[in-house]
């Protein structure tokens, strides 16, 4: 088996040092030591929606640019709470289909237009209603959702076409547009100037980096001026940018890069994540002409699936690679989700008992296939997507492994555009922190599923639909095993987050990925 040492990774790293420094000096713009009218962030990536908040999911990166810009109805915090933001109270009917929100008075959006109920109901007309929004990422969450109407100035009226146990947190995702700007400017220059009720506005918006400045009227202000986002591809330039104090929070950084930082008088911010590291097997052929005929692509077959996960030496990969900071994932959630089920247990590491499978499939000598795989969003996830190319070609199966920057992944999960049989996905419960989560984006629920197991549905759909939490609870647990035991992914990791922080920042909350920029203060 190939694994990567402490020492191997060290030598990478040094290797690509000059060209990580030189892509931070074309990165970053020539900035005073720690100005202190400014919070400067740097992600590993940039938005490809930039500030329109429908045209992707609300998750990163897209979310390190709209939580200063925007506000939801709703924020659910690291312990799977929903928490009140626009709306202040919410209740649901005895028909268990109508919600009631109320929402707060008295907020003003960035560009002076009055916040209300009408305007939460716009936002909605747009997503359920509009023939280009019905399209929109955030339209796919709204699934169940009938119709959204004002009653009032405060309160909002929503009817589902099901009962819907996490209708509240589902609202976390939906941005409150300016309705006169999205009307009047169009989604086009909204996109380029959006406008919310946030604690930052955007004051000039680039293809590598995002200017703001604080929005008078936010009934949540920030404490910062200013605020910068910048885009760093490179880890180990993003790393080091904290290090020369260049910017104040990195985002996704390594294991090794937390050593670095703390030696260096700085700080390693490491939250528990609300995703788990996989990669998808699909079931569907996305292949031109359908290449692999009736019999389906390998992965139809559940024992194909199965050996794949035994072929991976788990326990070798956190070690080695992620300097044992966390621990192999066993199901599509992790143990602060609602609906884990703890006696669900990862594969464990058999290449026997894999090559076994294979062959009782009818794939011997293995077979190749293309996995579309994203690099820099988890942990040194590029050295853990080869060696689990290297697994799993030791029994024959050659995993072609084929980058693609976030931009295009996004576009091939929007639009079922794949040309392999496999890509890397973390398995999300955000931002419910709910175990039904995955299913809504793995499984047949998907508009483009890419992995359709038809026998799953009936119990997929009752938990989704079941409001009493006892019963739900039991529910999402088989779901766990069912997911495990067919094995619809490789489940690495449960996934951590690693931000850098220069040492004058205070303050400094993630909750679920999503960082409270309006706490952070300097020192």
């Amino acid at each position: 088996m190939t694994t990567y040492s402490r020492k191997h990774r060290f030598g990478m790293a040094a290797t690509g040092t000059v060209a990580a420094l030189a892509a931070l000096a074309l990165a970053l713009p020539a900035l005073a030591a720690n100005p202190p009218d400014t919070l400067r962030v740097g992600t590993n990536s940039k938005s490809p929606a930039r500030g329109n908040p429908f045209a992707a999911g609300f998750s990163v990166p897209n979310a390190y640019f709209w939580v200063p810009i925007f506000d939801s109805l709703t924020r659910v915090n690291n312990k799977g709470q929903t928490l009140p933001m626009l709306a202040e109270s919410w209740s649901v009917g005895d028909d268990k289909l109508t919600w009631t929100f109320v929402v707060k008075k008295n907020v003003v959006y960035s560009n002076g237009e009055p916040f209300n109920a009408a305007a939460v109901a716009a936002t909605f007309d747009y997503l359920l209603k509009d023939d280009k929004g019905k399209t929109t990422n955030a339209a796919s969450v709204l699934r169940g959702v009938k119709e959204v109407t004002a009653s009032g100035d405060d309160k909002v009226i929503v009817k589902t076409e099901k009962p819907d146990p996490l209708l509240a947190g589902t609202l976390a995702t939906i941005s409150i547009v300016g309705p006169k700007a999205w009307r009047e400017m169009g989604v086009e220059a909204f996109t380029q100037m959006p406008v919310g009720t946030g604690p930052w506005k955007v004051e000039k918006w680039t293809d590598t980096e995002t200017s703001l400045v604080l929005n008078p009227t936010s009934y949540r202000p920030g404490k910062i001026p200013k605020m910068t986002i910048t885009e760093i591809p490179d880890v180990v330039a993003r790393g080091q940018a904290v290090l020369s104090e260049q910017i104040d929070i990195a985002t996704n950084l390594g294991p090794d890069d937390v050593t670095r930082i703390r030696a260096a008088g700085h700080q390693a911010d490491i939250a528990t994540s609300p995703n788990i590291q996989s990669i998808a097997l699909f079931t569907e052929d996305f292949s031109p002409n359908k290449k692999w005929g009736d019999k389906g692509t390998p992965f139809r077959d559940k024992r194909v699936r199965q050996a794949m996960n035994y072929a991976i030496d788990r326990d070798s990969i956190i070690k080695n690679l992620v300097n044992g900071i966390t621990k192999p994932a066993s199901q599509p959630a992790n143990p602060a989700t609602f609906g884990y089920n703890p006696d669900v247990k990862p594969y464990p590491y058999d290449p026997a008992k894999a090559k076994a499978l294979l062959t009782e499939a009818g794939y011997p000598n293995g077979f190749k296939f293309v996995s579309e795989v994203l690099q820099g969003f988890s942990p040194n996830d590029k050295e853990i997507w080869t060696q689990v190319s290297e697994s799993v070609g030791k029994l024959g199966v050659q995993m072609e492994l084929r980058p693609v920057p976030f931009s295009d992944w996004l576009k091939k999960y929007l639009g079922g555009t794949w040309e392999g049989e496999s890509m890397t996905l973390a398995l999300l419960v955000e931002p419910h922190m709910d175990a039904i989560r995955p299913f809504q984006n793995y499984s047949c629920l998907f508009a483009k599923a890419f992995t359709c197991i038809p026998e799953h549905m009936p119990l997929i759909e009752a938990a989704s639909q079941e409001m009493d939490p006892v019963k739900r609870e039991k529910m999402l647990k088989d779901l766990m095993k069912v997911m495990h035991d067919d094995a619809l992914s490789i489940a690495i990791q449960e996934n951590v987050e690693i931000a850098g922080l220069n040492k004058r920042v205070r303050g400094f909350t993630n909750w679920n990925k999503i960082f409270l920029y309006e706490n952070v203060t300097f020192q």
